[in-house]
């Protein structure tokens, strides 16, 4: 007990940037995106997808958090971003969610700690990766020139990878789509960060809209022409819509499910 009085009154006693190294609040800094985007870029062969977009936010952070709190060097220069190799191609290249927008989303969840928040720009991220025509991001050195862009309309890694080789007519091996990969990533942590500083700067998430396809999914149950055979996993004996947790365009990959009545 007297040592945890003598801890408790150590702490309080701290000046207030040491105070805040023991907290467990990481304070956000406004960043240059285009900063960002090329430290992710000459990152990525170290630690892969989710490890680079992750430590390229939360490092710059830091470097600007010391600037103004030197007692806080110790505690942002032992973050254990090795930890975060494990989203590398879809997490542990089983191809699933983007490693980027996991490290991305978990760079927003560590610094923005009201959760609804953070799930709003989460969710603002990821339509962006969805959404837009990417790669955009050209790093400072440019050895391979001009990249096609794709449209992935998934957060799925093997289905956005897959949908650029298609495109640019490439191997999921040959060095352009690499290079694709490593640029997307620029182009995802500067968003990201777009999105943070407009969030820390007006308190204020982006007004959030569901993709129609994810509605078709997730929204108010439809009685289809026939019930499901044996009650099939995903939909009521009444034979309605499957209600799903889902904001993601589910289309792409499947059928809308007002159609599925075999399923």
């Amino acid at each position: 007990m007297g040592g945890t009085a003598l801890g408790t009154l150590f702490t309080a006693n701290l000046p207030n940037a040491a105070a805040e190294e023991t907290s467990s609040t990481w304070t956000y800094e406004p960043l240059d995106g285009a900063q960002v985007a090329q430290r992710a870029y000459d990152l990525f062969a170290e630690g892969g997808c989710m490890y680079t977009a992750f430590r390229s936010i939360v490092e710059q952070v830091g470097l600007r958090r010391v600037e103004k709190h030197p007692l806080e060097e110790a505690r942002w220069k032992g973050f254990p971003y090795r930890m975060m190799t494990y989203g590398k191609g879809g997490l542990q290249d089983y191809g699933s969610l983007c490693g980027v927008l996991n490290g991305c989303a978990a760079a927003i969840a560590l610094f923005v700690t009201d959760r609804e928040d953070a799930a709003s720009l989460t969710h603002a991220l990821f339509h962006f990766y969805e959404d837009t025509l990417l790669p955009i991001f050209v790093p400072a050195s440019d050895e391979f020139g001009e990249i096609p862009q794709s449209l992935s309309e998934s957060e799925l890694c093997h289905v956005s990878v897959s949908r650029w080789t298609t495109k640019a007519n490439e191997t999921i091996y040959s060095p352009r789509r690499k290079e694709r990969c490593k640029r997307l990533a620029g182009d995802v942590v500067a968003k990201a960060v777009e999105l943070m500083n407009y969030y820390f700067e007006t308190g204020e998430c982006p007004a959030e809209e569901d993709p129609e396809t994810a509605a078709a999914w997730g929204g108010a149950p439809a009685v289809l022409g026939e019930s499901p055979v044996d009650g099939v996993s995903g939909y009521s004996p009444e034979g309605e819509r499957p209600r799903v947790n889902v904001k993601m365009n589910c289309t792409l990959c499947h059928t809308d499910p007002a159609s599925e009545q075999s399923k």
